[in-house]
């Protein structure tokens, strides 16, 4: 007598021992998989933060960074670290075990709106806000090193890098050119690291470029603004999942977007128009009066 199973629809035949070798074969290949892959992600309290925490917890050996204690439920190991601060950065990246495969998601960065009414505090007079260099780019010249130390630690090691941009960057809006200078700072990086001969078929660049997403962040940024067409967090992890964990040798750029009906019209980019709406966003009822120091 054949010892078989009827798998989904009655549509495959297979013997028992054939299918439990191979479902075995299945489950070890996905523990080999989650046992040599490290992911580390950045700016894990974040919005975007916790829904990637969620969505890797098993997909590798997972570790969260942030200023702050943990604020997930996903199960990762968290380390306190201020990636502004070197000495913190090495002691973090000293409690990481690297392995064969490496994922490292840079989702730090702060975001300012810049007009006569939102100054820039720039110090060193290079035209930029110094916060949102700094946290946004300078994070990431301190978090290199150490990418390139695990790399250099094992010849077999494979690297893939990711980031956060706007797809609003390329336009170069006046309002947010700090942020989007710090952005472009950060593509340069990554496809410096990813050229460099040393490393060469080993490291892999991602750039997630997002519209507007909900969260925390944007309610204290822009707490008017309608939600109807911005992306949430869970959609810009769906869209770019797959991206994240294909291991293909490449340098990416993706681009999400929520389509705006309105943004098909020729003055959508009217820097007065922007300026308007987001003055509407930020303050409301009351943008008229502070637009117009009333």
């Amino acid at each position: 007598k054949i010892n078989y199973i009827i798998k989904p629809f009655d549509s495959i035949i297979i013997e028992r021992s054939v299918y439990l070798t191979s479902l075995h074969y299945y489950i070890m290949t996905i523990e080999n998989t989650q046992n040599r892959r490290v992911i580390i992600i950045t700016g894990v309290n974040g919005d975007l933060g916790r829904e990637y925490a969620a969505r890797l917890e098993n997909q590798g050996n997972l570790y969260g960074i942030s200023r702050k204690p943990k604020q997930s439920a996903a199960n990762y190991k968290h380390i306190c670290a201020d990636l502004l601060n070197p000495m913190q950065v090495q002691e973090a990246f000293g409690k990481i075990e690297p392995t064969h495969e490496i994922i490292y998601l840079h989702l730090v960065g702060k975001f300012k709106f810049e007009d006569d009414k939102h100054p820039i505090e720039d110090s060193n007079r290079d035209g930029l806000d110094d916060e949102i260099y700094a946290t946004n780019f300078t994070t990431f010249l301190n978090v290199l090193p150490h990418l390139k130390k695990f790399l250099d630690s094992n010849p077999k090691t494979k690297l893939k890098v990711v980031g956060i941009g706007s797809v609003s960057d390329l336009y170069k809006i006046p309002f947010w050119s700090s942020f989007s200078a710090s952005k472009e700072e950060l593509r340069k990086a990554f496809r410096r690291l990813y050229g460099e001969k040393d490393y060469h078929g080993r490291v892999s660049t991602l750039m997630v470029n997002v519209s507007t997403v909900s969260g925390s962040q944007l309610d204290l940024e822009r707490p008017f603004i309608s939600k109807a067409y911005c992306l949430n967090p869970k959609e810009v992890v769906d869209l770019s999942i797959d991206y994240i964990l294909d291991n293909k040798l490449s340098s990416l750029e993706l681009s999400l977007v929520k389509p705006h009906p309105s943004f098909s019209e020729e003055d959508f980019l009217s820097i007065a128009l922007i300026r308007d709406r987001w003055y509407k966003d930020m303050y409301g009822p009351d943008f008229q009066r502070i637009k117009g120091g009333i």
